[in-house]
């Protein structure tokens, strides 16, 4: 799989307005099929999609991955959802959740998704965004987000 990113932070909203669609759509492979090069999108869920407050106010599904979809459908496309985050509250739960079961119910366009953690830096590091699970003794324990959405 080759991941072919836009512009404008490849933000899956806008990953047709911003032009990269349509550029990125002539992207062949040497013998003029695009079989495994894959559109790489980013959407985080926060009031201003950058990834950087603890609360989640969409699910991005009507804004975002529906008009997307009907995109990359119509193409004969697809597209990997690279980075996706919120915070570990409760309205990034119900938002999100929302938001992974839109892609899973469209597997003939999206591919997949990773949620966005950035890593445990150090153990006392409070990232928004984290996903890493705390150690407890000889247990570790999921994040509220990573349990209630990413985790089957």
């Amino acid at each position: 799989m080759i991941l072919l990113p836009g512009n404008v932070w490849s933000s899956a909203d806008n990953l047709v307005s911003s032009g990269s669609f349509a550029a990125l759509q002539t992207v062949t492979n040497p013998d003029g099929t695009t079989t495994n090069l894959v559109f790489d999108i980013h959407k985080y869920l926060d009031s201003d999609n950058s990834g950087t407050h603890a609360e989640c106010v969409t699910n991005n599904i009507d804004e975002a991955f529906s008009p997307l979809a009907a995109t990359l459908q119509k193409a004969s496309r697809k597209a990997f959802l690279t980075e996706t985050g919120g915070g570990n509250v409760q309205s990034c739960v119900t938002y999100m959740c929302q938001q992974l079961a839109y892609l899973n119910s469209n597997p003939d366009v999206f591919v997949g998704y990773v949620g966005w953690s950035a890593g445990a830096f150090q153990p006392s590091w409070d990232y928004v965004l984290s996903l890493v699970p705390t150690l407890n003794g000889s247990t570790w324990t999921d994040t509220l987000l990573a349990a209630s959405c990413f985790k089957r």
